[in-house]
């Protein structure tokens, strides 16, 4: 049996998104692969515990749930609309939090997972900080990387998709530098998580792109028109493209058009795994409710 630790980090408001991540993950693991799967949280109350609870019991997997305060993230920038909060920043403490492991895979609450993550986990990291999937050529012209004539990776690596080398990073004070570089480029920061995430580790090692394969290059068949591809077409070919996205392990819903569980009809890979969730999970804001009422998908 292989034993793998994953972090997710969200709060209240994406309650629905939560379970449904953790139910594609669980649903797609090989039967010698056993998750235990991490929740950090700023606000999410013991009822909605115990009911996500349901959703691992009498399997090999394991889910916990723990507490961190907004605080740890006071002095760090959001963005205006509330949309991305404090919370973002809780990925980039996995070294810290849970020390009892060298390695530890982190993705993002707006997904599903429809593979297994044994192969990826298994990945020999060496000297890098950790391993992540490269969106796009680092340079000025590029929407992350103008900003910050510091970076000299290469690459822009997304955030959404992480498997942290949590022993080299806490021998070289990750969370100090995270810190550091919230005090020293606060404002600046545009894209949050992602912008200190390539500013603060030394070396990021490529992952394949079928472990961040956004919405709009999945549901296209000419994937050229996805919004997206503009990013990706500088760091991959069409036919690695199209080979990833035959193979995606993680769908990303992200960018246009949306969230899917603000669709008047979500997709297929979405439902799926919702209508297998305990139903008291299947939570919506005002704000849900009124980006479907105004949904055109």
């Amino acid at each position: 049996m292989t034993v793998i630790p994953i972090v997710l980090t969200f709060d209240k408001r994406i309650v629905l998104a939560g379970a449904v991540a953790i139910q594609s993950l669980i649903d797609n693991a090989k039967p010698e692969t056993q998750y235990d799967i991490y929740v950090y949280h700023p606000d999410i109350d013991e009822k909605t515990i115990q009911e996500y609870q349901k959703i691992t019991e009498n399997t090999r997997h394991k889910l916990t749930f723990k507490y961190i305060s907004k605080e740890r993230f006071k002095n760090a920038p959001i963005n205006k609309h509330g949309s991305w909060t404090e919370i973002v920043y809780y990925r980039l403490l996995v070294p810290e939090l849970l020390p009892q492991y060298d390695k530890i895979i982190y993705f993002d609450t707006d997904a599903v997972i429809l593979g297994d993550l044994e192969e990826v986990y298994n990945e020999d990291l060496g000297d890098y900080d950790c391993a992540a999937v490269a969106m796009e050529i680092n340079n000025e012209n590029m929407i992350s990387h103008k900003y910050f004539p510091e970076n000299k990776h290469e690459y822009t690596y997304i955030s959404s998709f992480i498997v942290f080398n949590n022993k080299r990073l806490r021998e070289n004070n990750f969370i100090e530098r995270i810190y550091a570089n919230i005090e020293k480029f606060n404002t600046r920061l545009k894209f949050f998580d992602l912008d200190l995430l390539n500013l603060t580790c030394e070396k990021i090692k490529d992952l394949k792109y079928r472990y961040g394969v956004f919405q709009s290059i999945y549901y296209h068949d000419d994937f050229t028109k996805g919004y997206e591809y503009s990013f990706l077409k500088h760091v991959y070919s069409m036919e690695e493209l199209q080979k990833e996205k035959e193979n995606t392990v993680m769908l990303h819903f992200a960018g246009y058009p949306g969230k899917p569980w603000r669709f008047k009809k979500p997709p297929e890979e979405f439902l799926k795994y919702q209508n297998k969730i305990p139903k008291k999970l299947v939570k919506y804001t005002f704000r849900d409710f009124r980006k479907r009422l105004f949904s055109k998908v």
